[in-house]
């Protein structure tokens, strides 16, 4: 009987060249709701993918830049600050706050 389960990236080579070639960028993990079941402090799940992204860290939130443009318009929409902006002067101030945003490079392994 095989101790090993298909449980995981079915083939590291992905992986191990994303690593390899770009050293500097950290890994994040992102497991869905689906891979935490409650029962123990430790499940196993299956890792779905692994690739290459920009992320910002926003609310405590990793988001990609589409995500956090839609953050900051819901966040902005009711302050009084822009409520007399047009619709265009609206999305050009998110666009500048989008623009000077750090965004971090990594290397992210979904899991669930």
């Amino acid at each position: 009987m095989s101790t090993k389960k298909d449980c995981s990236l079915p083939d590291t080579t992905v992986l191990r060249e994303l690593i390899l070639n770009n050293p500097e960028l950290p890994v994040l993990i992102f497991c869905g709701e689906e891979s935490y079941t409650g029962d123990y402090n430790y499940n196993q799940a299956d890792a779905s993918k692994g690739e290459i992204e920009e992320l910002i860290l926003y609310d405590n939130k990793w988001m990609t830049e589409d995500e956090y443009r839609e953050g900051l318009a819901d966040e902005f929409s009711d302050e009084d600050e822009y409520k007399d902006l047009s619709d265009e002067e609206f999305e050009k101030m998110i666009d500048k706050k989008v623009a000077e945003a750090e965004f971090v490079k990594a290397i992210v392994i979904w899991v669930g």
